[in-house]
């Protein structure tokens, strides 16, 4: 396959602008509004809402528990119902629910309610974050574009962060988590708007007979007149392989420590008396604008094969840095300088590392599927790091794990990249073509 080249990105294809540049800017606001509001946004209401319900951190962790097994069932048919139906409808019927689950949030008076609306907010998440971001970016941009495609739609959480985090902080502190959780709704809102405004399905709806990103007439060609762009083996083949359960079990880790960071995080910042704790959170965060694309990017360039290995390196250091915070504060530096390519992961190198590993044949199924990878690990990590707080009195140890945990992910990503070769080639795909 033809490597990336900037002079793929041109604004235009068959005479006119190139509408995936909106679908992009659409998957962008799906990662600006939609995922920062609930994935970025929730570890600020643990200590007030934790306070004013007089309820254990491991017990309200369990509303994260709860959305994310509604997540993960979510995730098993999300894929194909935007495969099925128009994709405005399905996404707008998931920004309509997230916007009513936190107007009920907002009145919300006891543990359970906020444990059926997170539940609800769950199914209503996997079809309104990474699932259509992928989908999105597989649908409008071909192959050779297709990682840093993916990098930019993604990082809209970057952005997002920067700018609700301090929004709902404020909020929460001046005018407390109620109207905090009001804001939010009136956010969700907002996308559901966009999403039926300009939600386009394929690029064929708009009179585009090729991506950007494609392979040309003479690259076509030069493999013998096989187009590249349907290329891979079925999602039942990859099932039986040993590389496909690496990459599911390092994408399961990877969100293990992640989500334990997003909910977490703040509060340990307050534990450990920094009064700038939010402001921490919210710069590391706001790296991932730059850092998603320089994965994305550096992905098209050395492949990500490599990128899968060396990233989750730096996501370990964050959390080595976050447990010398407890001694020394000036060290939440280093968590936000390698939260930069550590934070890129989650959304990133599973999508993309799922096209290289098994081909883009049914890649909403795939990535459906390796999404509840990360539901699986969204449902332990936060639990866990909580329940190490209620006993110890302090995440320090769960730090300490998390980061050896970074090392078997780096691990399993490199044997999900060498693995079943000859199985692959037999079906008729090389992932090094």
């Amino acid at each position: 396959m033809a490597k990336f080249n900037f002079k793929d990105l041109s604004p235009k294809m068959d005479g006119k602008f190139y509408y995936g540049y909106v679908m992009l800017l659409m998957g962008f606001m799906c990662m600006f509004i939609a995922y920062v509001v609930k994935a970025n946004c929730s570890s600020l209401f643990i200590t007030p809402l934790c306070e004013e319900l007089d309820i254990s951190r491991t017990a309200y962790t369990q509303t994260n528990t709860l959305m994310t097994v509604c997540m993960l069932i979510g995730s098993s048919f999300m894929g194909k119902l935007m495969s099925k139906y128009k994709l405005r409808y399905v996404l707008s019927g998931c920004c309509l629910l997230l916007t009513v689950t936190f107007l009920l949030m907002s009145r919300a008076t006891a543990l359970w309610q906020l444990y059926v609306l997170n539940g609800l907010q769950g199914f209503a998440w996997a079809g309104a974050t990474n699932l259509p971001v992928n989908i999105m970016v597989s649908n409008w941009f071909g192959p050779k574009v297709k990682g840093t495609m993916m990098s930019i739609g993604m990082l809209g959480s970057g952005a997002g962060a920067l700018v609700f985090v301090p929004i709902i902080q404020n909020l929460i502190t001046n005018s407390g988590w109620r109207t905090a959780y009001l804001a939010m709704a009136g956010f969700m809102a907002i996308m559901l708007v966009l999403a039926l405004a300009f939600c386009v399905n394929l690029p064929e709806e708009k009179g585009f007979t090729r991506r950007i990103g494609d392979p040309s007439k003479e690259e076509i060609a030069a493999t013998g007149g096989v187009a590249v762009t349907k290329r891979g083996i079925t999602a039942k083949s990859a099932l039986k392989m040993g590389r496909w359960w690496c990459q599911f079990l390092a994408a399961a880790i990877t969100m293990i420590g992640a989500s334990a960071f997003t909910t977490q995080a703040v509060a340990y910042f307050g534990d450990i008396g920094m009064e700038n704790g939010a402001a921490i959170y919210s710069s590391a965060l706001g790296t991932l604008i730059v850092g998603k694309f320089i994965v994305g990017a550096i992905s098209d360039v050395i492949g990500i094969k490599r990128v899968a290995v060396i990233s989750p390196l730096f996501y370990g250091a964050v959390f080595v840095f976050l447990a010398l915070c407890s001694g020394n504060t000036s060290m939440s530096w280093g968590v936000i300088i390698c939260y930069m390519i550590g934070g890129a992961i989650p959304s990133t190198v599973p999508a993309l590392l799922t096209v290289r590993n098994f081909g883009d044949k049914e890649y909403g199924t795939l990535t459906s599927w390796m999404n509840m990878a990360g539901n699986i690990g969204q449902i332990i990590g936060p639990t866990a790091a909580a329940a190490v707080f209620d006993i110890t009195g302090t995440y320090v140890f769960a730090w300490w794990v998390f980061a050896a945990l970074f090392v078997v992910v780096a691990v399993l990503y490199y044997l999900s990249g060498v693995l079943n070769k000859k199985e692959l080639k037999a079906q008729g795909y090389d992932p090094d073509m």
